[in-house]
């Protein structure tokens, strides 16, 4: 089958591959889109040449799980691969526990923008626990999982604020009028919770805005820099913690993830929270599509057409 895999040199090319090997909670997918996101341009830099790429799958089954678990044949799906990609292919195995059919409701475009996103999103406020009054910064607002993290902290009740890098970021966000927008020199804490996807410095400076007992959720690596913990930080922020979070840890757990997918396709359908699809292209644009979103020229998620 054909798939898009890694090059040596960052970026993705055609390649024919075999079809994917399934354990039997394994399902196979027969894929129509996906999307273009920070985490595929990590794997395209990170991987070795040859590497699957793809994390988002909007696809039909073609063939369910053999232990009966999952969708059955026939049925429209959305899911997460998982840290092992491979939906930029033709067909793609997805674990049950990571899929669930989407109501015909919802576009290709807009459901292939959820899976990664959402689940990142959804891990890290998780780490604040109860949300509602809470005071909640998300650092790079503007970006796939921080847009979706900042309205699923809002219809949990929390009081949020995105920290954006530019003028041109607060306008991304006027849409929504209960956001409070804030740059890293105005910024004002301290907040329960702080959802980063940025590090660097900017992780640097959340960690002198939580609160007492507050969590800082560090959820990616997206600045060049290396983090700091600032001085005496301990002493002045007690209780609080710092802590790691992964998108993929315990979603196959008691059925967390196929929940989570559906709250996320739910609220997707209802229009209570929107991935912002700026665009569509076909999978022959991927190369270039990674590029521009390399140099931070891409508005929005783009979705990915396979055929």
């Amino acid at each position: 089958m054909r798939a898009l895999i890694t090059t040596k040199d960052g970026s993705v090319e055609f390649a024919e591959v075999p079809e994917p090997r399934r354990t039997s909670s394994e399902l196979l997918v027969q894929v129509s889109a996906s999307t273009v996101a920070r985490g595929d341009l990590n794997t395209a830099r990170l991987s070795p040449p040859g590497s699957p790429v793809g994390l988002d799958v909007v696809g039909t089954v073609v063939v369910p799980a053999a232990d009966g678990s999952g969708p059955e044949e026939g049925a429209r799906v959305m899911g997460y691969t998982g840290a092992r990609a491979g939906g930029w292919a033709e067909q793609v195995a997805l674990d049950s526990s990571l899929v669930v059919p989407i109501p015909d409701a919802l576009t290709d475009d807009v459901a292939a923008a959820l899976p990664n996103s959402g689940l990142a999103a959804l891990a890290g406020l998780e780490a604040g626990g109860f949300l509602l009054d809470r005071r909640v910064l998300v650092t790079g607002a503007t970006g796939g999982v921080g847009r979706l993290a900042v309205q699923l902290a809002q219809l949990a009740g929390a009081e949020v604020t995105g920290l954006v890098s530019s003028p041109q970021g607060r306008d991304r966000l006027r849409v929504f009028d209960w956001l409070t927008t804030a740059s890293a020199d105005d910024v004002a804490g301290p907040f329960d919770l702080v959802v980063d996807l940025v590090g660097g410095d900017v992780l640097s400076q959340a960690m002198s805005l939580v609160a007492e007992d507050g969590v800082l959720a560090s959820l990616a690596q997206t600045a060049p820099e290396t983090a700091s913990v600032p001085f005496f930080w301990f002493a002045m922020h007690p209780g609080a913690k710092l802590v790691s979070v992964n998108n993929t840890m315990g979603q196959r757990e008691a059925g967390r993830g196929v929940r989570r997918l559906e709250l996320l396709a739910r609220l997707a359908q209802t229009g209570r929270i929107d991935p912002h699809v700026t665009g569509a292209a076909s999978w022959e644009e991927a190369p270039d599509l990674l590029a521009a979103l390399g140099a931070r020229e891409l508005d929005g998620r783009t979705a990915l057409r396979i055929s």
